[in-house]
C-alpha cells in the first residue's frame, strides 16, 4: 500500500503554518483554513479532522486504510437495588406471544 502523496503534501503545509499536532488541527475552522491559504487542501484536512475526532489512526488515514469497527455487544446487567433479597432484576427485553 502506497502513501497518499496529496495527504503528505497537506501535512507538510499544515506543519509550515504551525498546525503540527492533533490538538491544533482538531479545532480548525474553514475561515482559518482560508486565512492560511490551505483551501486546496480542504478535502484532506476534513478527512484528517474526522480521523482525529473518531480516534481513528492518523496513520490509517495517511495510508488510506481503515480499522474494523468494534461490534457492540449487549451486556446483561444486574439492576438489583437491594430490595429483591439478592434475586436480581436483569434488564433484558424480550417478547412473548401473549401480552
Amino acid at each position: 500500500m502506497a502513501i497518499n502523496k496529496s495527504k503528505i503534501k497537506t501535512l507538510e503545509k499544515l506543519k509550515e503554518k504551525g498546525f503540527d499536532t492533533a490538538n491544533k488541527i482538531r479545532p480548525l475552522e474553514m475561515e482559518t483554513v482560508f486565512e492560511n491559504g490551505l483551501e486546496n487542501e480542504l478535502r484532506n484536512i476534513i478527512g484528517l479532522k474526522k480521523a482525529i475526532k473518531a480516534n481513528h489512526s492518523e496513520l490509517a488515514w495517511l495510508l488510506d486504510g481503515s480499522d474494523p469497527k468494534p461490534e457492540k455487544k449487549e451486556e446483561q446487567t444486574n439492576a438489583d437495588d437491594g430490595r429483591t433479597a439478592g434475586r436480581g432484576i436483569y434488564s433484558e427485553a424480550f417478547e412473548t406471544e401473549r401480552y
